[in-house]
Protein backbone atom coordinates (compact mmCIF):
# COMPACT_ATOMS: atom_id res chain seq x y z
CA UNK A 1 0.00 0.00 0.00
CA UNK A 2 1.38 3.41 -0.95
CA UNK A 3 1.98 6.02 1.69
CA UNK A 4 0.38 9.45 1.41
CA UNK A 5 3.75 10.95 0.49
CA UNK A 6 4.10 8.40 -2.34
CA UNK A 7 0.53 9.00 -3.47
CA UNK A 8 1.07 12.78 -3.38
CA UNK A 9 4.26 12.44 -5.40
CA UNK A 10 2.50 10.32 -8.04
CA UNK A 11 -0.48 12.64 -8.32
CA UNK A 12 1.68 15.75 -8.42
CA UNK A 13 0.02 17.15 -5.29
CA UNK A 14 2.17 18.48 -2.49
CA UNK A 15 1.36 17.13 0.98
CA UNK A 16 -1.17 19.29 2.81
CA UNK A 17 -0.37 21.55 5.77
CA UNK A 18 -2.08 18.98 7.98
CA UNK A 19 0.17 16.22 6.68
CA UNK A 20 3.27 18.36 7.29
CA UNK A 21 2.06 19.21 10.81
CA UNK A 22 1.43 15.53 11.58
CA UNK A 23 4.89 14.53 10.43
CA UNK A 24 6.42 17.37 12.46
CA UNK A 25 4.71 15.80 15.50
CA UNK A 26 6.00 12.34 14.44
CA UNK A 27 2.49 11.15 13.57
CA UNK A 28 1.67 9.30 10.36
CA UNK A 29 -1.25 10.89 8.45
CA UNK A 30 -3.40 8.83 6.09
CA UNK A 31 -5.21 10.04 2.96
CA UNK A 32 -8.76 11.32 3.35
CA UNK A 33 -10.64 9.65 6.20
CA UNK A 34 -8.68 6.40 6.01
CA UNK A 35 -7.19 6.78 9.52
CA UNK A 36 -10.75 6.75 10.93
CA UNK A 37 -12.04 3.24 11.62
CA UNK A 38 -14.51 2.11 8.98
CA UNK A 39 -17.31 1.72 11.50
CA UNK A 40 -17.12 5.46 12.31
CA UNK A 41 -16.74 6.90 8.80
CA UNK A 42 -20.52 6.91 8.08
CA UNK A 43 -20.90 9.23 11.09
CA UNK A 44 -18.59 11.87 9.58
CA UNK A 45 -19.94 14.18 6.86
CA UNK A 46 -18.58 17.30 5.21
CA UNK A 47 -20.47 20.48 4.48
CA UNK A 48 -20.80 21.22 0.75
CA UNK A 49 -17.68 22.69 -0.81
CA UNK A 50 -15.28 20.92 1.56
CA UNK A 51 -13.04 17.89 1.10
CA UNK A 52 -10.92 15.78 3.43
CA UNK A 53 -7.18 16.23 3.02
CA UNK A 54 -5.91 13.62 5.48
CA UNK A 55 -6.58 12.10 8.89
CA UNK A 56 -4.53 10.71 11.74
CA UNK A 57 -5.32 8.07 14.38
CA UNK A 58 -3.71 9.63 17.47
CA UNK A 59 -4.80 6.74 19.65
CA UNK A 60 -2.96 4.19 17.52
CA UNK A 61 0.10 6.42 16.93
CA UNK A 62 0.65 7.07 20.63
CA UNK A 63 -0.49 3.77 22.17
CA UNK A 64 3.07 2.40 22.55
CA UNK A 65 4.48 5.57 24.15
CA UNK A 66 1.44 6.35 26.34
CA UNK A 67 -0.38 3.05 26.96
CA UNK A 68 -2.31 4.20 30.05
CA UNK A 69 -3.17 7.74 28.92
CA UNK A 70 -6.71 8.84 28.12
CA UNK A 71 -5.79 9.33 24.45
CA UNK A 72 -7.92 11.18 21.88
CA UNK A 73 -8.91 9.28 18.73
CA UNK A 74 -8.64 11.27 15.49
CA UNK A 75 -7.52 14.44 13.80
CA UNK A 76 -9.20 15.24 10.47
CA UNK A 77 -7.85 17.76 7.99
CA UNK A 78 -10.19 19.40 5.47
CA UNK A 79 -10.10 22.15 2.91
CA UNK A 80 -12.99 24.45 2.00
CA UNK A 81 -13.76 26.40 -1.14
CA UNK A 82 -11.43 29.18 0.03
CA UNK A 83 -8.55 26.71 -0.11
CA UNK A 84 -7.74 27.20 3.56
CA UNK A 85 -7.06 23.96 5.41
CA UNK A 86 -8.60 23.34 8.82
CA UNK A 87 -8.36 20.63 11.44
CA UNK A 88 -11.07 19.13 13.63
CA UNK A 89 -10.43 16.66 16.43
CA UNK A 90 -12.94 13.79 16.60
CA UNK A 91 -13.47 11.34 19.45
CA UNK A 92 -15.69 8.31 18.82
CA UNK A 93 -16.97 7.39 22.26
CA UNK A 94 -20.25 6.14 23.77
CA UNK A 95 -22.55 8.60 25.52
CA UNK A 96 -24.66 5.97 27.26
CA UNK A 97 -24.26 7.51 30.71
CA UNK A 98 -23.46 10.90 32.18
CA UNK A 99 -20.26 9.34 33.59
CA UNK A 100 -18.83 9.36 30.05
CA UNK A 101 -18.57 13.16 30.23
CA UNK A 102 -15.65 13.01 32.66
CA UNK A 103 -13.90 10.42 30.46
CA UNK A 104 -14.30 12.75 27.49
CA UNK A 105 -13.03 15.74 29.46
CA UNK A 106 -10.00 13.69 30.51
CA UNK A 107 -9.31 12.83 26.86
CA UNK A 108 -9.73 16.47 25.89
CA UNK A 109 -7.31 17.58 28.62
CA UNK A 110 -4.78 15.05 27.31
CA UNK A 111 -5.20 16.36 23.76
CA UNK A 112 -4.87 20.00 24.79
CA UNK A 113 -1.74 19.19 26.79
CA UNK A 114 -0.33 17.39 23.76
CA UNK A 115 -1.14 20.36 21.51
CA UNK A 116 0.74 22.67 23.86
CA UNK A 117 3.96 20.73 23.24
CA UNK A 118 6.32 22.33 20.69
CA UNK A 119 6.18 19.35 18.29
CA UNK A 120 2.38 19.75 18.04
CA UNK A 121 2.27 23.55 17.60
CA UNK A 122 1.73 23.27 13.83
CA UNK A 123 -1.36 21.12 14.42
CA UNK A 124 -2.79 23.59 16.90
CA UNK A 125 -2.55 26.39 14.30
CA UNK A 126 -4.79 24.44 11.93
CA UNK A 127 -7.65 23.92 14.40
CA UNK A 128 -11.07 25.11 13.27
CA UNK A 129 -11.99 28.08 15.45
CA UNK A 130 -15.70 27.35 15.83
CA UNK A 131 -15.75 23.75 17.06
CA UNK A 132 -12.38 22.05 16.96
CA UNK A 133 -13.33 19.24 19.36
CA UNK A 134 -16.19 16.94 18.38
CA UNK A 135 -17.82 13.94 20.09
CA UNK A 136 -19.19 11.21 17.83
CA UNK A 137 -21.56 8.81 19.63
CA UNK A 138 -22.93 6.58 16.87
CA UNK A 139 -24.09 3.62 18.93
CA UNK A 140 -26.25 3.22 22.00
CA UNK A 141 -28.31 5.76 23.86
CA UNK A 142 -27.17 9.35 24.28
CA UNK A 143 -27.81 10.19 27.93
CA UNK A 144 -26.32 13.68 27.95
CA UNK A 145 -29.28 16.01 27.61
CA UNK A 146 -28.86 19.34 25.74
CA UNK A 147 -29.40 21.71 28.71
CA UNK A 148 -28.00 19.49 31.47
CA UNK A 149 -25.11 20.24 33.80
CA UNK A 150 -23.03 17.75 31.78
CA UNK A 151 -23.77 19.59 28.51
CA UNK A 152 -22.70 22.85 30.16
CA UNK A 153 -19.41 21.23 31.31
CA UNK A 154 -18.73 20.08 27.75
CA UNK A 155 -19.50 23.51 26.30
CA UNK A 156 -17.30 25.24 28.87
CA UNK A 157 -14.40 22.97 27.85
CA UNK A 158 -15.03 23.66 24.15
CA UNK A 159 -16.24 20.14 23.35
CA UNK A 160 -19.41 19.50 21.36
CA UNK A 161 -22.27 17.53 22.87
CA UNK A 162 -22.37 13.93 21.64
CA UNK A 163 -23.82 13.52 18.15
CA UNK A 164 -24.76 10.45 16.12
CA UNK A 165 -23.42 12.15 13.02
CA UNK A 166 -21.04 15.09 12.84
CA UNK A 167 -20.95 17.52 9.96
CA UNK A 168 -17.56 19.13 9.49
CA UNK A 169 -16.20 21.71 9.77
Amino acid sequence: MATRRQASARSGQAPSDFEHACRHAELEPQPGLSAVKGEYRPGVALKPGHRHTASVDLDACLLASEPTAARWDYGIGMRGESGQERLVWLEAHPASSTGEVQKMLDKLAWLKDKLNQPAFAHLRRLEHEVSAYRWLAMNGAIRILPHSAEARRLAKAGLSSPQRRVELP
